[in-house]
């Protein structure tokens, strides 16, 4: 249990960061969003697959085996984040933040109808109580969203994004089951899978590659994206999901916009209103709901 604590916390806190970092840092420059998605991930994926080498760990798998590394990485690695990044030129950050909170209910869901989980009172309470705390906190930023052709580009990348991430967890839950592949190598290999599909995405739309070196800010932002938001993050959520479930691990798309949000009160002097006062506790109450749910569960 304590571990798992760990894992949690690991993964939220590293990725809260990084909505504030793609946006100021990886977004709305030269370079195309996919290439960024490219080189973020196959540089993780090859650090950790160096680490593996190194550490005379399995590296042999079925062809089998790879196809689903291959379409892990579609869902988890490049779907997912070539959609984010583009949100992120349309949108402010805590707004992608906010629609990827829906990941808890796309998990449920998905778990309910793949894996045949029943979804308990309390867990569906749970999700809607954390829901409806995000809804409070983002309410006026809701109410004055201007639904123009950006931003509901934007909007609907973030939608699509959170639906591929979703798809990444069952697939990761379902890897375990079946084949019990070892975490690390089950990283690597779909980061690496994932990168290639993207750039192959970005061939295909005809962008430039280029790495501006010269963007000290792209640099220093990628690097901590690499480090903590890819590397480290990751192998934290898939352990986590791995011990637990996706609905619980899809949690963290609900309190992740809360840390996001506090991360830009710290940085850019906001400061916390009535709806963010009010819906943090709604949302920590659901977290402790569906948490409870699957300790008895066990």
């Amino acid at each position: 249990m304590q571990s798992n604590i760990v894992l949690f916390l690991g993964a939220l806190l590293f990725w809260s960061a990084t909505w504030s970092i793609i946006g100021l840092t990886q977004v709305n420059i030269d370079l195309d969003p996919t290439i960024s998605v490219f080189i973020r991930f196959i540089l993780a994926g090859l650090i950790i697959l160096a680490y593996v080498i190194l550490t005379n760990r399995k590296l042999i798998f079925s062809l089998k085996e790879h196809l689903y590394f291959f379409i892990l990485g579609i869902f988890l690695y490049s779907g997912n984040y070539i959609f984010f990044y583009h949100s992120n030129v349309y949108l402010p950050s805590n707004i992608p933040a906010t629609v990827f909170c829906l990941l808890t209910i796309f998990n449920i869901l998905g778990e309910k109808f793949i894996f045949k989980k029943p979804i308990t009172s309390m867990t569906l309470s749970g999700a809607l109580l954390g829901i409806t705390g995000i809804g409070i906190i983002f309410y006026q930023d809701f109410v004055n969203f201007d639904l123009n052709s950006g931003t509901t580009l934007g909007l609907m990348f973030a939608l699509f994004a959170t639906l591929s991430a979703s798809a990444g967890n069952l697939i990761a839950i379902y890897n375990k089951r079946n084949y019990n592949i070892p975490l690390l190598q089950n990283v690597a290999f779909a980061m690496i899978y994932g990168a290639l599909v993207a750039f192959i995405v970005s061939f295909i739309k005809g962008a430039e590659f280029y790495i501006p070196i010269n963007n000290f800010s792209y640099l220093l932002g990628l690097a901590y994206l690499i480090i903590f938001g890819s590397i480290i993050s990751f192998l934290c959520y898939i352990r986590f999901i791995e011990n637990t479930s996706a609905s619980t691990g899809g949690y963290i798309g609900v309190i992740m916009p809360i840390l996001a949000l506090i991360i830009s009160m710290i940085f850019e002097d906001v400061k916390p209103d009535i709806f963010f006062l009010t819906g943090l506790p709604v949302a920590l109450i659901g977290l402790l709901l569906i948490l409870k749910q699957e300790s008895v569960n066990k």
